[in-house]
């Protein structure tokens, strides 16, 4: 056979893959480092990642939601253990400065006066189980504080036992007893007062619910990147299952971030409103029942009570500066500056020679006594602690069904999200069967 007639063999053509009826068309399996994975592994790859993310969203949401409820409800408690620890801290001082005034009578105390220190006594005994009770954390602090008010007690009756008697002895007493409260128990409850204001004010950080937002946006994401996708590889603009688990995503979204914004904006306003009012409040009534024990040593001490008028001075200081910052505080300045009125004249009585006026105008149940003015002032200050107590619980239990239906709710975007995204995934891999 010679060369110009030999015939050069022509490979046959490929047969071309045909695309599904009624169908779009199917690309090709890609080159490179996808070349391992051809489009059905890689559509399964993508259902299961559209699944995880989805539900991790719904997880982390719920987890979020759930935890702020938790920690709001543990504000709640946080903000009545520090209701507690202050009112015992103003029932000590209200019992030595009972105290401390009968013993200006002299012999056998008034019977009013005995069983208003009674109860103020009784009354801190009460708080301090109900506060070991409610926060152990605080358990051993209180343990500690309950020993120092028994020793308290004891002190003060060894005074009224010798006070009875008319020696003056008693009076030494009396000083020892209420320093030793001042040196010893005070300090605990400071301390107690302040780890609780610091709890609370903790667990009132709502911060963390941003976190709910980062994985519903970071889902959100994940969904949109996983549509381009699908439609490159496609030729469809559209995919309906991943469409709507994205707008399932894209609503959790958007709720959780109004819910957080809110929430923060209104415990940011509880915080710095009758949360701090609280605070005030009952500072200002602890300071007040200081300075009037003071008053009384100051009687007590007879021309020598410079440091008890010093240490009243201090105290009313810091009444005036807390009435100061409350809002709506219903005349209770006016209330103080009638009672720092009736002790200015007790001083000019005392340090012009009439002690015994000055006794007179400190004790007894007068109208314009130092006893009636204070008593006015303190309930007064009760009734106010009162109610933003009650205004600081209703403001930080009211949030709490609203943050476990967002809990719930999250998690149901979550999985409506997986379940969609999985069925719109399917719709392209059945197209290989």
């Amino acid at each position: 056979m010679s060369s110009s007639s030999a015939a050069v063999a022509t490979p046959p053509a490929p047969t071309p893959t045909p695309t599904p009826a009624g169908r779009g068309t199917v690309e090709a399996r890609p080159a490179g480092r996808l070349a391992a994975f051809d489009t059905p592994q890689l559509l399964r790859r993508l259902s299961l990642g559209v699944v995880v993310l989805s539900i991790l969203v719904g997880l982390v949401g719920t987890a979020v939601f759930s935890y702020l409820a938790y920690s709001l409800g543990r504000a709640e408690q946080d903000a009545a253990q520090l209701v507690r620890v202050q009112q015992i801290q103003t029932n000590l001082l209200r019992a030595d400065a009972t105290a401390t005034n009968a013993f200006l009578v002299g012999g056998l105390e008034p019977a009013a006066q005995r069983a208003t220190y009674d109860q103020a006594l009784s009354t801190t005994s009460t708080l301090i189980a109900d506060a070991a009770r409610a926060q152990p954390a605080d358990a051993a602090a209180l343990s500690a504080l309950n020993l120092r008010v028994v020793t308290y007690a004891a002190a003060i009756e060894q005074a009224r036992a010798n006070n009875r008697q008319g020696l003056p002895v008693g009076a030494q007493y009396l000083r020892t007893a209420s320093a030793q409260l001042r040196s010893s128990a005070l300090p605990i409850l400071t301390n107690l007062v302040s780890a609780n204001a610091s709890r609370a004010t903790d667990e009132m950080d709502v911060r963390i619910g941003y976190l709910a937002v980062f994985f519903a946006l970071l889902g959100l994401a994940g969904l949109v990147l996983a549509q381009i996708w699908v439609a490159r590889r496609f030729h469809r603009r559209i995919n309906t299952g991943l469409l709507a688990a994205s707008a399932a995503l894209l609503l959790a979204l958007v709720g959780a971030l109004i819910g957080v914004q809110q929430l923060s904006s209104s415990v940011r306003a509880t915080r710095e409103g009758s949360f701090t009012a609280l605070n005030n409040a009952a500072s200002a009534r602890i300071q007040a029942n200081d300075a009037k024990s003071n008053e009384s040593l100051t009687l007590i001490a007879r021309g020598s009570g410079q440091a008890f008028e010093k240490a009243w001075a201090g105290s009313s200081q810091l009444v005036t500066a807390q009435l100061g910052t409350l809002v709506d505080q219903s005349g209770l300045s006016t209330q103080w500056q009638a009672y720092t009125a009736v002790h200015t004249k007790i001083r000019a009585l005392d340090d012009g020679g009439s002690w015994d006026a000055a006794v007179v105008q400190a004790t007894g149940n007068a109208p314009e006594s130092s006893n009636t003015t204070f008593g006015a002032f303190d309930d007064a200050l009760a009734g106010y602690l009162d109610g933003v107590s009650t205004k600081t619980s209703t403001a930080l239990s009211r949030h709490q069904p609203g943050l476990v239906i967002g809990a719930i709710l999250m998690l149901l975007a979550g999985l409506a999200a997986a379940v969609l995204g999985r069925l719109g995934v399917a719709e392209r891999l059945r197209e290989y069967r």
